[in-house]
């Protein structure tokens, strides 16, 4: 019997890592690789049972080879990386033209939600549904992650390639992944709010974004690569685009929570949120665009059930997680 071979990109990471994990449990006959860029993750990744190929993003033609090798390519790395995933298209484009029973390669490739936010200042209302095929067809071809999604797009349509790709809103929770288990998220505001004595937002808009829990968004992977594995008739590669989001949330009222944690804990003087600008503090233009999505194509049509904590049930542990980062 012919064995699956799956290429990993990103197996060191949050996501990846903690996906990889359930997959060689999953379906532990395949036949693994992962691009691994330092050595010293080599260990943690073999553990698994998967194959190192040790390499950078930068390495295309090496990309270009194992994607070529390969039934099925997982890419949870750089999702805004053009080079990397025309790389990772050629290599699987030579393997769907192959006339030896070759089964039609994979790729399911992780972008985001981030790819539906507008400029600071512009909060954007609209809502976002997976299942509105014509809701994705209407996302700008400038926005973050568009340029890479569209030629995945391309390429699915095409037909020598089934594309499939999931886009994660805020993720949370502890990972299962051999080397990083913790979301970047926190780590992106909690130093800083430690460093100012006190938590930020821009303003008083209230900005709303939404949320997984990484233990539903390995579900969602598991799913869409059942669906992957038994193709059903799907005329239009935005047919299988998903988004990866199952609750929403308010950046201020995190923000909240999260300053009255740290002033709990002695590391702030103050539980007081106070209101900056974004000309001063550019790195939090993330809490000046709303990103709303709804997850109707997973929902409706792969039975996906999150039932994850929820971020607020979360949040002590998300920020002792965070903290014992910065020690």
């Amino acid at each position: 019997m012919v064995q699956t071979t799956a290429f990993v990109l990103g197996a060191t990471g949050y996501i990846g890592g903690s996906i990889l994990v359930d997959l060689t449990k999953k379906y532990p006959d395949f036949v693994y690789s992962a691009l691994v860029r330092s050595p010293k993750d080599n260990n943690a990744i073999e553990a698994l049972g998967v194959k190192i190929i040790q390499g950078s993003h930068t390495d295309l033609e090496l990309i270009e080879k194992s994607a070529s090798e390969s039934d099925i390519v997982f890419n949870f790395a750089d999702c805004d990386d053009l080079p990397l995933t025309e790389a990772i298209l050629k290599g699987l484009k030579t393997r769907g033209a192959r006339k030896d029973g070759t089964k039609k390669p994979i790729l399911i490739h992780t972008s985001g939600t981030g790819v539906v936010t507008h400029k600071p200042g512009d909060p954007n209302d609209r809502l976002y549904d997976d299942l509105k095929v014509e809701d994705i067809k209407s996302i700008g071809p400038n926005q973050i992650h568009r340029p890479v999604d569209l030629k995945i797009f391309e390429a699915g349509d095409e037909g020598s390639i089934d594309t499939y790709i999931i886009a994660p809103s805020v993720i949370y929770g502890k990972g299962h992944g051999p080397v990083r288990n913790i979301t970047i998220v926190f780590k992106l505001f909690i130093p800083l709010f430690l460093q100012n004595k006190q938590a930020l937002q821009l303003g008083s808009n209230t900005i709303v974004w939404d949320s997984v829990h990484i233990d539903d968004l390995v579900d969602l992977y598991h799913l869409v690569l059942k669906q992957a594995l038994v193709p059903t008739p799907i005329k239009s590669a935005y047919e299988r685009f998903y988004w990866g989001s199952s609750a929403s949330f308010q950046w201020d009222a995190l923000t909240k929570e999260i300053a009255i944690r740290l002033h709990k804990k002695g590391l702030l003087p103050t539980a007081e949120v106070k209101e900056v600008s974004l000309e001063d503090y550019p790195n939090l233009a993330v809490l000046a665009m709303n990103s709303r999505t709804v997850s109707n194509r997973a929902l409706k049509t792969l039975g996906w059930k999150p039932h994850g904590r929820s971020l607020t049930d979360s949040l002590d542990d998300e920020i002792d997680l965070t903290l014992s980062q910065l020690q």
